[in-house]
């Protein structure tokens, strides 16, 4: 086993979802929230990542198969997080080491104040560091108590508080860094003495301190960092929250974002410098966009568009798994889907790739410098010759391609003759 390790809790059901997806494959600028928080872990320094799955756990194994650092743990009933935590337990004998533990709701964590904890309780040889928050509005958290020097004394969930705890600004939003094998100790002692009736985590701390064991709380987290999705009101707030961290991203890499409040960008998309977007863009799926591009206004670029520097994609235009090389044009209400446009070729307004025949998908590629012209139709499979032409209106049958420098016109299209030069 190799550390740092880390363990994410994704078993709950997340009931005030209403949903028969597993809470934590909600998607937050499209994609599942425990991914955020697999990569913040990854990103902090862990080398082997436990999740622990319970409702829907097919659901979860199914999205992170493949991931090589990432095993499973089955919590087959919801008994409370340090129940969930113990059934890590036969994955992690013989380790030797700290392991974080996270929860998989809360997408915005980052990285670095995850590394941050790491390197603390290595350099305090801590038994248990627990990562804190100061909020304005505390509700629903766990509150940390301490002593009169600082130092801490216990974990108060929320339920349990009372009036004088419930005033108390500093959280627990359940991140720790703990060291094992010492953790396992403390959790063969919880019991269910609590308003849930659960075996909780957060009386671990405790327990560890009361044995003599060093237990440390670090306020490193930011308020953003800690939002827990456990609705879907609480679900809109992530996405704005991450969708202005991708959009700062970007703008800082040289992108041009020109109404960042009417744009919305996938977490998982690319984009070059000098590239401006324009207003009510679109961009969705995994889109990489090249150096010096001009995308919108009202632009929707999905899972798969590709587009190379210097190329113009405007108003209403969709792309959809297509490919568009260097200096590409379209400016106006067309769809491209399952192309592949060379360089420097012009599409029409209101031109289409018709890449669906009621059961299949078929592609169309259409050579460099080539003009299809507005209103046009490419039923697909088709191939357009670079310098061709496609006039105005017509429909191009599948299979009846298009010849270099070619042009054709009509319904269905009929050559012209060559092209003149």
């Amino acid at each position: 086993m190799q550390g740092p390790v880390a363990i994410i809790l994704a078993a709950g059901h997340g009931k005030r979802m209403k949903s028969d997806k597993a809470k934590v494959l909600h998607e937050v600028c499209g994609r599942p929230m425990i991914q955020y928080v697999v990569e913040a872990a990854r990103g902090a320094g862990a080398k082997t990542i436990i999740v622990v799955v319970g409702y829907a756990a097919d659901q979860v194994r199914n999205w992170l198969a493949g991931e090589p650092d990432v095993l499973f743990a089955d919590q087959t009933q919801q008994l409370g997080t340090g129940d969930a935590v113990k059934s890590c337990r036969h994955l992690l004998e013989g380790y030797s080491g700290p392991a974080m533990v996270l929860v998989g709701d809360e997408p915005l964590l980052r990285p670095q104040p995850l590394a941050d904890l790491l390197n603390r309780q290595r350099a305090e040889g801590a038994a248990c560091l627990l990562g804190t928050a100061i909020l304005d509005d505390p509700f629903g958290f766990g509150r940390i108590l301490r002593d009169s020097a600082g130092r801490f004394l216990r974990i108060v969930e929320e339920r349990d508080c009372n009036p004088e705890e419930k005033l108390i600004r500093e959280v627990n939003p359940s991140c720790y860094v703990f060291e094992l094998p010492v953790l396992w100790d403390a959790l063969d002692k919880l019991d269910t003495g609590n308003a849930q009736g659960e075996y909780y985590l957060t009386d671990a701390p405790q327990l560890l301190q009361s044995s003599g064991h060093k237990v440390l709380a670090q306020a490193v987290l930011e308020p953003n960092d800690i939002l827990g999705v456990n609705a879907r009101q609480h679900l809109a707030q992530a996405n704005a929250l991450m969708q202005a961290r991708i959009q700062d991203h970007w703008m800082t890499e040289g992108v041009t974002i020109v109404d960042p409040r009417n744009t919305y960008i996938d977490g998982r998309a690319s984009i070059g410098r000098d590239t401006v977007i324009f207003p009510f863009t679109v961009i969705s799926g995994a889109v990489a966009i090249g150096a010096r591009c001009r995308v919108g206004p009202f632009t929707h670029l999905r899972d798969g568009a590709t587009l190379d520097d210097e190329v113009e994609v405007g108003a209403f235009v969709e792309i959809n798994r297509s490919k568009l090389e260097t200096g590409v044009i379209a400016r106006h209400l067309a769809y491209l889907g399952d192309a592949h446009v060379g360089p420097f070729a012009n599409i029409g307004a209101t031109a289409v790739t018709a890449n669906f025949d009621g059961s299949r998908k078929s592609p169309t590629t259409i050579g460099a410098h080539a003009s299809v012209g507005s209103g046009a139709i490419l039923v697909a499979p088709v191939t357009v010759g670079p310098g061709a032409t496609i006039g105005a209106g017509a429909v191009v049958p599948k299979g009846q391609d298009v010849a270099e420098g070619q042009t054709v016109v009509g319904v269905p299209a009929r050559p012209l003759g060559p092209k003149a030069t």
